[in-house]
């Protein structure tokens, strides 16, 4: 007979009674009877990624727009604040990340799959977990992750349209008499957004994705030297502001340094997935480089600009050639990014859809689809057409919840049975992390919306 499975020793296993020992031993076979897959054994392919290409990858993909966007997430909490809680936001995201992690290679072993993606896992732990008294709900929380996922990711692509027709507008405005409406920049960028958004293979969108990478390297390395030259005095600038703009900050912050949707994608291409927790695994390696170079920027840039910074930092650059190149470096890099931010909602939205279509209209129907969220972006921002509050307000509504809620509660239902109850530091610290994110997403979405009335007043 095969050893009864142990969970691991940072969980406080109060009691365990018969049934759930049969439940974990049960779980060492599998269904075709044959031995089950060792916990968090080594992937073979020759596809899985070193430790080295992990920590590179959890590092891309949280450093994209966000980051520039940190300036104005100082301006809405303060200096000191600021800092202080960048890099509380970093820890509290590491910490999402590390448990969803956690508790889908808990599911995989339990299902015997190599791996599961993130709506899947939630799913999982809601079907396997807390001894079947929350199976009903597992597929209604798998809508509600796919639901989170894709506010979340649409709402990037939605970001991206406002911050690239905001920089082509001010650049053209800088060097010509030629004025026009922002929204009209934003229709016109259709024209290039639907040939290279409408791409549907990872592989042709590889060349995007380097352009991307390169672009924003670039970008931001300049915009860093601009900043950093002619530093007016720390004492120049609050160190605290009106506690009723903070959850500008923590929205802004959290759609910036929030990317764990891309999380398990990494974890499940990684040839040692073991290596992926644990101090130091890849993720704190990662999320550490991330978190100072989140502090870092938003706080040279807010003692640069202050209370002028835009909801890009790039945007408050003078007009010289060297910081009119930048612009278009970061929005290049916006813009090539695009079709693969696309990718990931279409990835949620298409198998809600698809069952529309019959089986010799598939292509057809999956390229309706994706050209309809891609004109869906455009009018939305076309409507609202305010970078900074539309920024925070996604990240209020969309990231906090696949952020902050969905981990805990997965979690929670993973390795109810095996906790402390009421008072074990499992169900304390997810009872905070659920309080954070109730009153971070109602008072970040109270507060965005304000922005875009007073946004709309004012034009």
């Amino acid at each position: 007979m095969s050893k009864p499975h142990k969970l691991p020793s940072s969980y406080e296993i109060n009691t365990i009674n018969s049934s759930s020992l049969v439940t974990l031993t049960s779980n060492e076979v599998n269904q075709s009877g044959g031995k089950r897959r060792e916990k968090n054994a080594p992937r073979e392919g020759k596809f899985t990624t070193s430790d080295t290409g992990t920590v590179l990858h959890i590092i891309k993909s949280n450093l994209g727009s966000g980051l520039l966007a940190m300036p104005f997430a100082f301006h809405n909490i303060g200096l000191l604040m600021g800092s202080v809680s960048t890099v509380l936001v970093g820890v509290v995201c590491a910490h999402c990340m590390h448990i969803l992690v956690k508790s889908s290679q808990e599911l995989c072993y339990q299902e015997d799959r190599v791996s599961l993606t993130y709506s899947e896992t939630v799913e999982a732990a809601f079907r396997l977990g807390a001894g079947g008294r929350v199976k009903k709900y597992s597929r209604v929380m798998k809508i509600v992750a796919d639901v989170f996922m894709f506010i979340a990711y649409y709402g990037v692509n939605l970001v991206y349209v406002i911050l690239v027709a905001d920089t082509a507008k001010q650049v053209v405005e800088n060097h010509t008499d030629f004025v026009m409406n922002i929204r009209l920049y934003a229709l016109l960028l259709t024209v290039i957004l639907l040939p290279i958004g409408i791409v549907r293979h990872m592989k042709l969108l590889v060349p995007f994705s380097a352009m991307a990478n390169v672009f924003l390297l670039i970008g931001c390395s300049l915009t860093l030297y601009l900043c950093i030259r002619d530093l007016p005095p720390l004492s120049s600038r609050p160190l605290v502001v009106a506690v009723t703009r903070w959850p500008l900050f923590f929205s802004t912050a959290i759609f910036g340094m929030e990317g764990i949707g891309t999380t398990m994608p990494i974890e499940n291409a990684m040839h040692y997935p073991a290596h992926f927790l644990g101090c130091p695994g890849t993720l704190t390696v990662g999320m550490t480089v991330v978190a100072f170079a989140y502090f870092f920027v938003g706080s040279i840039g807010y003692i640069r600009f202050g209370d002028e910074v835009q909801g890009l930092v790039t945007l408050n650059l003078p007009q010289d050639i060297l910081s009119e190149s930048v612009k278009v470096f970061v929005a290049l890099s916006i813009l090539f990014t695009y079709p693969l931010q696309l990718s990931a909602t279409v990835d949620v939205f298409w198998p809600m859809l698809r069952h529309r279509f019959s089986e010799e209209h598939q292509d057809r129907g999956y390229y309706l689809v994706r050209g309809t969220l891609i004109l869906g972006t455009v009018l939305i921002a076309i409507s609202l057409p305010h970078l900074a509050p539309v920024l925070s307000l996604v990240g209020a509504l969309g990231f906090n919840g696949v952020g902050l809620m969905l981990p805990t509660v997965t979690e929670l239902a993973t390795y109810w049975d095996h906790l402390k109850k009421p008072f074990g530091l499992t169900i304390i610290k997810a009872t905070a992390i659920l309080i954070v994110w109730a009153f971070a997403t109602v008072s970040g979405t109270i507060s965005s919306i304000n922005e875009i009335i007073n946004a709309f007043l004012i034009t």
